[in-house]
């Protein structure tokens, strides 16, 4: 991958402000690339790295309003829209169903799940009248696999990783360690530029984990 290997292109990012968001918006940066960067926080970001490059817009991706009117606003910006990667996402209080909220279960589906098919339903448009894209997710295979079918033949592209584990599983990882946002952010530009141009929907998703997959049963999320 060379420093110069996303020149031009637009990225959509959300969640963009920190973890793997903020990780992947500066690694893009420093390959060329032009970022529209939505969260929920503040326009920091635009302190943090500075550059021509960067559009920042306040968004709440639970809001499928607000979704539209974020990819209106990076094409306003940047007259084309040629990546999108959905990262952002929260965790809900570790209930049982019964204990658990419904308005702590509704927000986590909009924000991990409902979120990237808003987005991806405001940007596919946009990339079938540029005859291509790319699109990556975290966690979401089916909908990814979902979008990889119904849009190869518009050259659209979508890949899903999955991230490392936590703290909690560090004693079960065979690297030793946790992952670093940097590490997935890599993986992330991997599916999203020219080296994977024809790797869309994969049966696996790109794990990212140190080994612990590998080691539970390849493929196997639900020996974790």
């Amino acid at each position: 991958m060379t420093t110069e290997s996303f020149k031009d292109k637009v990225v959509f990012i959300t969640g963009g402000t920190s973890g793997l968001g903020l990780a992947t918006t500066k690694l893009l940066l420093t390959s060329g690339a032009r970022v529209f960067c939505i969260d929920i926080h503040d326009r920091s970001i635009l302190t943090l790295l500075p550059s021509p490059n960067l559009a920042f817009h306040h968004c709440d991706v639970s809001d499928p309003s607000a979704c539209q009117s974020a990819i209106s606003a990076c094409i306003q910006r940047f007259s084309r829209l040629d990546i999108l990667f959905s990262c952002a996402g929260i965790l809900a209080p570790l209930q049982t169903v019964v204990d658990l909220p419904i308005s702590d279960f509704q927000n986590t589906i909009n924000t991990n799940l409902c979120a990237a098919f808003y987005l991806c339903k405001a940007a596919i448009p946009h990339m079938k009248e540029q005859s291509g894209g790319a699109i990556v997710t975290v966690g979401l295979i089916n909908l990814t696999r979902t979008i990889a079918l119904d849009h190869a033949r518009d050259g659209i592209r979508a890949n899903v990783i999955i991230r490392g584990p936590g703290k909690k599983f560090l004693e079960r990882v065979p690297a030793g360690r946790t992952c670093e946002p940097e590490e997935v952010a890599r993986a992330v530009l991997f599916l999203a530029g020219d080296e994977s141009s024809y790797t869309t929907g994969t049966n696996v998703a790109l794990v990212i984990d140190g080994g612990l997959t590998c080691q539970s049963g390849i493929g196997d999320f639900t020996k974790l």
